[in-house]
């Protein structure tokens, strides 16, 4: 993934900026625009967030399976 890529242009924000806002607990949309103010102007963005919302906790989970 590329951390630098702008996921969100009215805000600026990058998709590291929301993998890190995932990383810190976010586990939704709900709560990733709370922690990045990602989808708070135009909206347009919020399917790309929870589309990459869903594979960050599936990389997570898969990755804590493995370690089991």
């Amino acid at each position: 993934m590329n951390r630098n890529k702008v996921i969100c242009k009215c805000r600026k924000l990058t998709k590291g900026d929301v993998a890190d806002a995932v990383e810190q607990g976010a586990v939704s949309f709900r709560q990733v625009k709370k922690a990045t103010r990602a989808g708070d102007a135009c909206g347009h963005c919020k399917k790309k967030i929870k589309k990459l919302i869903r594979k960050l906790t599936e990389d997570h989970n898969q990755a804590a399976e493995k370690r089991r």
